[in-house]
């Protein structure tokens, strides 16, 4: 007997497409170059944490909840547990890896429901050229994971119609994504209405075969809700109470964040085959189509995000570049049931046109290509970024020589702060703070970012504050205590509540020999003298405006 050999032609051809796409996304990773931002840090924070046994706690044992994404957080808190002193950005990115090719082999999956391969794998190529996709899983959130698991449940689901075995991993796939972002309850749920609305329209099943599908898995959800919420002491993370002011006092933000984007990205393009699928009266269609219009109204609802990275409309993506492949192969479809021996023309013509319209899109999107002001934009940002995040190591590192572990250091970059000092933070924008997310408002600030909230500052009890950008600065930045105190970012209103000039002392931890320091506040003690110190061979503490307090020859 002839032994099957397993290299056949279709897993070759698998083989060179699935090598061909992972080069793809290399080389467009390798171009878009460092990226990093100081948010991300803040659940890596909590991982480090987790992974060093402390628990899912913010800085120095902080029990604030200032990440919104739960799974996310405790992967990569697995990773970084085998590497505790890894760079918390490559441990993440290593973690995504698999949720790179999920994401991949999940939207071949839900394309290939209704299209041929040929489509499929442009859906695929299309994810990878994207830009923002690039963006996402280089900075190291959830997105890109919660997008896969997203794009899974929806393959899985839509299959199940045909497939019943696949049934039972629907609910378990969308409960992955509830915990993966604070929001993803939304999908669950959706897939959970749609579910109920079909079997009632079509009389499927019955009551009981419904709750066992679906019971568990909500169990499992409102379980860990109620964990986090006995546990953080709030419903909601910090971060939803931060940034709750901004449909009220930004009406129009969320509205043109989604402008940009779809104009910027062009997905709109998906349009007319979403408009061509409805008319068909496909079911499946319908399902994509109302949860892509739902989740949008959603992100115009919640005022978009800041980070000009697309990250909100993520979940759109593959299920626009899904809409764009079934509409091709409906039409290829239709084309050889009506046409007969005359088909193959009109069956070409519609994969092309469905081709085109997923090009149109790789265009505005894939970065060597793109003239697109908007994307040309966030990667000029991207880049910014990633130089500042740098910097913000370089001061974190070395203002923790001043600070004693637990120390309640004000700063409005509690990521970076967080994890690379021995502080307590008392990060200012309330993303991790509850106090001021819940109480704060938003004078003399931006409410995209967060809240502010001057006095509570006297409640929070904090110890030091850092300088504003530019952090690290030349040893001889400052000339007195109170330009210091002036360039401490909110001195001007946390300074009704707390006097600067009378109950915090200037300090600087410097590196002689390069000409760098890091100024801060300290908070003054009573009988205590403010002299120089020695950390090690090249770097030192001082007081330069105290009595005693100058380094000799600085």
């Amino acid at each position: 007997m002839t032994k099957r050999a397993w290299m056949t032609a279709p897993v070759a051809a698998g083989v060179i497409v699935g090598v061909a796409l992972a080069a793809l996304f290399v080389w467009e990773l390798r171009a878009a170059g460092p990226i990093a931002i100081d948010d991300a840090y803040i659940t890596f924070s909590y991982s480090k944490n987790l992974a060093t046994g402390h628990g899912p706690v913010y800085g120095h044992g902080e029990r604030v909840e200032g990440y919104s994404n739960f799974l996310w957080m405790v992967l990569v808190a697995i990773g970084l547990r085998f590497q505790t002193m890894a760079d918390p950005l490559i441990t993440a990115r290593v973690v995504a890896v698999p949720f790179l090719v999920l994401l991949a082999l999940s939207t071949y999956a839900l394309a290939r429901v209704r299209a041929g391969r040929v489509l499929a794998v442009a859906a695929i190529a299309l994810l990878l050229l994207d830009a923002d996709v690039v963006t996402a899983f280089a900075i190291g959130l959830e997105s890109l994971p919660s997008a896969a698991l997203l794009t899974l449940g929806f393959a899985l689901y839509l299959r199940s119609w045909s497939a019943p075995r696949l049934a039972r991993w629907v609910v378990p796939s969308l409960v992955a994504v509830a915990l993966t972002r604070i929001d993803g309850f939304l999908p669950l749920g959706y897939v959970l209405a749609f579910e109920a609305l079909r079997r009632l329209l079509r009389r499927e099943g019955s009551v009981r075969d419904y709750l066992r599908w679906a019971v568990p898995g909500a169990a499992v959800y409102l379980a860990w809700f109620a964990w986090r919420w006995w546990y953080y002491g709030l419903p909601l993370p910090a971060t939803y109470y931060a940034k709750a002011l901004i449909p009220r006092l930004l009406p129009a933000r969320g509205r043109e964040y989604v402008r940009a984007e779809c104009l910027g990205t062009g997905v709109w393009i998906a349009l007319p085959f979403a408009a061509w699928l409805l008319a068909r009266r496909r079911l499946d269609a319908l399902f994509l189509i109302a949860f892509a219009l739902l989740h949008v109204a959603y992100v115009i609802k919640v005022g978009g995000d800041w980070m000009p990275y697309g990250r909100f409309l993520l979940p759109v993506l593959p299920v626009a570049a899904v809409i764009i492949a079934w509409g091709g192969g409906d039409l290829a479809a239709l084309a050889r049931a009506r046409l007969g021996r005359g088909a193959l023309p009109g069956a070409v013509l519609s994969v092309l046109l469905a081709l085109a319209a997923l090009a149109f899109v790789a265009k505005k999107t894939e970065r060597h290509l793109t003239v697109e002001p908007l994307q040309l934009g966030k990667m000029g940002y991207a880049a910014e970024q990633a130089g500042h995040v740098r910097k913000l190591k370089s001061a974190a590192r070395l203002l923790n020589h001043a600070l004693h572990p637990g120390a309640r250091l004000v700063t409005d970059y509690g990521g970076v702060f967080a994890y690379y000092t021995d502080a307590a933070p008392i990060e200012m924008w309330g993303l991790c703070n509850a106090l001021i997310a819940t109480r704060g408002g938003t004078e003399g600030i931006n409410p995209i970012y967060g809240r502010t909230c001057p006095a509570c500052y006297p409640e929070l009890r904090p110890e030091f504050f850092h300088v504003w950008v530019p952090i690290v600065r030349d040893l001889q930045a400052f000339h007195s205590h109170a330009q210091v105190v002036a360039q401490v970012w909110q001195t001007d209103t946390i300074g009704r509540y707390l006097n600067f000039q009378r109950d915090f002392v200037s300090g600087r931890v410097m590196i002689p020999a390069t000409n760098q320091a890091v100024y801060f506040l300290e908070r003054r003690r009573a009988g205590t003298a403010y002299l120089p110190r020695a950390v090690d061979a090249a770097i030192a503490i001082d007081y330069p405006f105290e009595p005693g307090g100058r380094t000799a020859g600085l």
